[in-house]
């Protein structure tokens, strides 16, 4: 029982260091050299956090050698998204609800908002698909988009135009 304790520690100290690296995570060698383990002891820690899918190992090749970078499947929540939601300036907030004339479903400004927040993820994310190798998954377009219809959807000329006038 004693190794099984070891691991999960090891484990959860891992998985803090790969977090703490944010997206772009960590090569799997550095986390070795932090932890103090040998690349099998190491191994076993990466694979096990994949397997429990807390993490993605992602080949590459750099310096004439195949490596793993270990990617966070989950990041802490940033509040740098709802620091930038219109309604905490709204000079109709105290009048909007769900069946009122102002109302979050019709809001103009929070149309724009999830636009523009999905649009960053969306390069955020296509950025760390250029560094990892061609294993690496693709992002996932349609995320909240989807909850805007495709008639209410900004194009670039247009999301440019209300960056411009923020």
């Amino acid at each position: 029982m004693g190794k099984w304790i070891e691991i999960e520690d090891l484990a959860g100290k891992s998985l803090k260091i790969i977090t703490n690296n944010g997206r772009d995570g960590i090569i799997q060698s550095k986390l070795w050299k932090e932890l103090d383990l040998n690349s099998r002891e190491g191994s076993r820690v990466a694979i096990t956090l994949e397997k429990r899918s807390l993490i993605k190992r992602v080949k590459f090749f750099e310096n004439g050698r195949w490596s793993y970078r270990l990617l966070p499947s989950k990041l802490p929540v940033s509040m740098d998204c709802i620091e930038s939601a219109p309604c905490l300036s709204c000079p109709v907030e105290h009048m909007c609800s769900v069946d009122s004339l102002y109302s979050p479903h019709s809001c103009r400004l929070v149309e724009d908002w999830i636009t523009v927040s999905s649009h960053s993820t969306a390069q955020i994310m296509q950025k760390n698909d250029g560094h990892v190798g061609k294993e690496s998954e693709k992002p996932n377009r349609n995320g909240p988009l989807a909850k805007v219809s495709k008639n209410k959807r900004k194009t670039k000329s247009e999301l440019k135009k209300w960056r411009r006038e923020r």
